[in-house]
C-alpha cells in the first residue's frame, strides 16, 4: 500500500512539474513554483525527489512511457497477423502524434542538459536505446525482416525520424512541412524495401 501510495504522489508531481514546465518553461519550473502549481509544500516534492536533477531524470522516463504509446496500434496489429504493416509504420514514426504525446518545447529544453549533465545525458541514451528497441523487436515480429540486421536497421530509420523532427519543427509553412514530410518518409521506406528486396536476393 505504501508503495502504491508513494507511485502516485511520484507521478502526481512529474505530471505537475511537465505541465508547469509546458506554460512557463523548463529553466523557470522550480521546486517552489511546483510545490505551488500543485497546491502541496515544495518539502514534499523534496522528499520523494531530493532535488531538480532527480525530477529532470524521472520526467525523462516520463516522457518515455508516452513516447512508447505511438507504437501501441502496430504491435496490437502484429499480435494478431504477425505481419508488418511498413505503411502504417512510417505514417507513425512520422505522425503528429508524438506532439500530443508529448511537448516538443519540454522535450527539447531536456535535452539541452546533456551537454552540463551526465547523468542527463545518460538518462536520455537510454530513452532513445528503449525506443530503437521497440522498434527492433516489432521488425523481429515480421518474417520478412527476421533475419535481417534489425539493430541496425532501427538505427538507420531513427537517424532519419530523429533528423526529420528537428527540421520540421523550424518550418511554419504547412506546404512546405509537408513536402519534406513526404521526402522523409520515402527514405525510411526506402530503408526497409531495401533490407526485404536484398534478403529476397540472397
Amino acid at each position: 500500500m505504501k508503495r502504491k501510495i508513494r507511485q502516485e504522489r511520484e507521478s502526481e508531481i512529474i505530471e505537475g512539474f511537465y505541465q508547469l514546465a509546458k506554460e512557463v518553461g523548463l529553466e523557470n519550473a522550480s521546486i517552489a513554483k511546483i510545490g505551488k502549481f500543485l497546491n502541496i509544500p515544495p518539502s514534499l516534492i523534496m522528499h520523494y525527489f531530493p532535488n531538480r536533477d532527480f525530477l529532470i531524470q524521472a520526467l525523462i522516463r516520463y516522457i518515455l512511457e508516452h513516447y512508447q504509446l505511438i507504437y501501441e496500434p502496430i504491435i496490437e496489429h502484429l499480435n494478431v497477423s504477425h505481419k508488418l504493416d511498413v505503411q502504417e509504420l512510417v505514417g507513425r514514426l512520422f505522425s503528429r502524434e508524438w506532439n500530443l504525446l508529448f511537448d516538443d518545447g519540454v522535450f527539447y529544453s531536456c535535452y539541452a542538459l546533456i551537454f552540463r549533465d551526465k547523468s542527463i545525458r545518460a538518462a536520455y541514451k537510454n530513452l532513445h536505446l528503449a525506443l530503437r528497441r521497440t522498434l527492433e523487436d516489432i521488425l523481429n515480429q515480421d518474417s520478412a525482416f527476421a533475419e535481417m540486421d534489425t539493430r541496425q536497421l532501427a538505427e538507420q530509420i531513427y537517424v532519419v525520424v530523429e533528423g526529420a523532427y528537428y527540421y520540421l519543427a523550424m518550418i511554419d509553412d504547412e506546404e512546405e512541412y509537408q513536402e519534406k514530410l513526404q521526402y522523409f518518409k520515402k527514405q525510411v521506406l526506402g530503408l526497409l524495401q531495401d533490407e526485404v528486396n536484398a534478403e529476397f536476393r540472397r
